[in-house]
Order: structure tokens, then sequence, then C-alpha cells
């Protein structure tokens, strides 16, 4: 129902219409539409939890198997998730505090970041591919299908590259100090002094 019309459509006498289960028995479990809005949001972010599971058990022996799960999660092409969110953002709206637990996790994704050169380039990543459900999400965006693809296929590459700029960046100082050593030793043998 959500789905199809939005959270603001729906009402417990739907809810019994569709289901078959009396009103009390619905609000034995849910006492408001509020309690219900909340437990579709659990509901969604456990299933997207699943999808990030099975995603990164496929991708274990692979580099990078976390941030590349993520994206696969992020960006699988699910018209009916899509419609579930947008059915969910008036609910939102209206009350923020069903994305607390949502907010939790995706913090927890973070978790105690220093911030450095490599975990804002995995953060950039993840933030293109949920930029990617978001834009089509509210329709902004219709990638032709092989450009969706191309798209995603290069955010496991980045991703799947590892932090390879992060690898050199260490490395420049060790370079630098074997240059000095090796300058100080050509200074010190009388190589490379000036006429």
């Amino acid at each position: 129902m959500v789905r199809d019309r939005g959270a603001a459509a729906l009402t417990f006498e739907e809810v019994v219409a569709a289901s078959g289960v009396t009103r009390g028995g619905i609000t034995y479990h849910f006492p408001t539409k509020d309690h219900l809005l909340r437990a579709l949001v659990e509901r969604d972010r456990e299933d997207w939890e699943r999808t990030l599971a099975a995603h990164r058990a496929a991708c274990a022996c692979g580099p990078e198997p976390d941030l590349v799960a993520y994206i696969r999660s992020s960006t699988q092409d699910d018209a009916d998730h899509r419609r579930f969110v947008s059915g969910m953002l008036g609910a939102v709206a209206h009350d923020p505090g069903l994305l607390a637990s949502c907010r939790d996790f995706y913090r927890a994704q973070v978790g105690a970041c220093r911030w450095t050169d490599a975990e804002l380039r995995h953060l950039m990543l993840r933030m293109a591919a949920d930029g990617l459900f978001w834009m089509e999400t509210f329709g902004f965006l219709d990638l032709p299908s092989a450009a969706r693809r191309r798209f995603v296929a290069l955010l496991e590459s980045l991703a799947a590259a590892g932090s390879a700029p992060d690898r050199a960046a260490a490395a420049a100082p060790a370079t630098r100090r074997i240059r000095k050593r090796t300058i100080k030793k050509s200074a010190a043998s009388g190589k490379g002094r000036k006429p």
C-alpha cells in the first residue's frame, strides 16, 4: 500500500481489509499508525542489511569487500524498493524520528573514522552509490541501462583499486628520506658538488 499510494494514504481499515487480520490484532502490535510506519522502516533497513551481508559474502575474496558490497547493495536496480522509499517520504517528512534506526545504522557504517584520505575516499564512493539511488528514486536521473551498468562497474573498480593513492602518499616520506640520505652521501663523497 505504501509502495503504491504512499504512507499518507495508509489507514488501519485498508490494512485490515488487505491482511484479513482484525483491527484489534493489528493495533495490539502497532497501537498507532506511527508505530506501524516505524516498523516498516525498520523492516526495510533489516532487508537492506541482509542484502548487504549477502553481497559481502559474495565479495569476500576480492579487494575492499565491505565497500564493494555497499556499492552493490545501494545500486541494485530495484524499482519496487524505490517506490516504497518514495511512499515513505511523506511520513518521514512528518516525523523525522522514523529514521532514527537508519541514522544509527549509517553512523555505525562510518564508525570511528580518523578521516584519513582512504576513509574519505570510501565515503565518497558510498555517497556516489547512494546518490545514484536517490537520483533514480526522485526521478532526476534515468540512465540508459548500459550507462548505468558502466557507472556501477566504475564505482566497483574504484573501490577494488583499494588505496593505491594512499600507499603512494605513505611511501612519499620514505622516498624523501632516501633522497636526503643519497644527497648527504653524495655531498660527503664530493660527488654532486659544483666545480
